[in-house]
C-alpha cells in the first residue's frame, strides 16, 4: 500500500487543535475568571476580548483548514481516503477524476476530485507526502490527470 499523504497529517488534523485548544481555552479561562489583583492590577478588559478572538479565530482556522484534511493510500488499483475514523474506497480508474497539486509555504497540498459525489464529498484535500505522491505520478500518470 502506498501512502500519498504526508504523515504531518494526523499532527495537523488532531494533535495540533487538540493541545493549542486546550492550552487557549484554559488560558482563556485564568484571565477571565482570575481577580485582577493576580496581574499587578492592571485593566484586563481588553485582554479577555483579545484571548477570546484569539481563541475563536484558532477554532475557526481549525475548523476550516485542517478538518478537511483526509489519509489517502493506494493499492494500484483503488484509492483508499481516510479522515481516521472511517476509510472510503475508490476504484482509480473509474471514479476519480483527478489530483490537483497547490504549494503553499512549504506544503504540497494535494485535491482528490472523483466523478461523483464520494463519502467525505466531491473533493478531498491532503498533505502530500512529496516522494510517495511524485512516484505514484510516475507510474500511474496515464490512469489518472494530474495538474
Amino acid at each position: 500500500m502506498l501512502r500519498l499523504s504526508s504523515n504531518l497529517t494526523l499532527f495537523l488534523k488532531l494533535f495540533l487543535p487538540v493541545f493549542w485548544t486546550t492550552v487557549m481555552i484554559g488560558t482563556a479561562l485564568v484571565i477571565w475568571f482570575a481577580p485582577e489583583h493576580y496581574f499587578g492590577g492592571v485593566p484586563l478588559q481588553s485582554l479577555r476580548w483579545g484571548i477570546l478572538f484569539v481563541l475563536l479565530t484558532g477554532l475557526a482556522t481549525f475548523w476550516f483548514v485542517f478538518w478537511p484534511l483526509k489519509r489517502v493510500e493506494t493499492d494500484g488499483r483503488a484509492v483508499y481516503v481516510s479522515n481516521y475514523f472511517r476509510t472510503a474506497r475508490y476504484d482509480l480508474a473509474e471514479d476519480v477524476a483527478g489530483f490537483y497539486e497547490a504549494r503553499w509555504l512549504f506544503f504540497k497540498i494535494c485535491t482528490l476530485e472523483l466523478r461523483g459525489k464520494g463519502t467525505f464529498g466531491r473533493r478531498m484535500r491532503f498533505v502530500a507526502s512529496r516522494k510517495q505522491f511524485d512516484n505514484f505520478r510516475r507510474e500511474f500518470s496515464g490512469e489518472v490527470t494530474f495538474e
